[in-house]
């Protein structure tokens, strides 16, 4: 999981998650975790490229520009419509729990 746009590590820009990407070995599943205005960018840009998105007020306490989430649900709902719109499958508990090797 990269974690970009926290202070004092590496920026939150496409570029950078571009880069990271290519480094990925073929076969590993991959996500990223924008932290707060990089979140949605990098989001859609993970989802497009095929990797894997954290969302949450863990990194994040606006849903859009001014406006404050209400908890993490519209966060989820967010990323669900942008993974419709690029025709990825929202994964199920137990689909996240096999992508990441997670026993149940």
């Amino acid at each position: 999981n990269f974690v970009l746009g926290v202070p004092g590590g590496l920026g939150g820009d496409g570029e950078n998650l571009q880069w990271l990407v290519k480094k990925v070995p073929a076969d590993a599943s991959w996500g990223v975790a924008g932290i707060g205005r990089y979140q949605f960018p990098l989001s859609k840009l993970a989802l497009s490229l095929g990797g894997h998105v954290r969302v949450g007020l863990e990194d994040n306490i606006y849903l859009s520009k001014g406006e404050l989430a209400k908890g993490n649900a519209p966060f989820v709902e967010q990323i669900k419509n942008l993974a419709k719109e690029l025709g990825r499958k929202v994964a199920t508990p137990a689909e996240a729990r096999h992508i990441l090797k997670i026993k149940s």
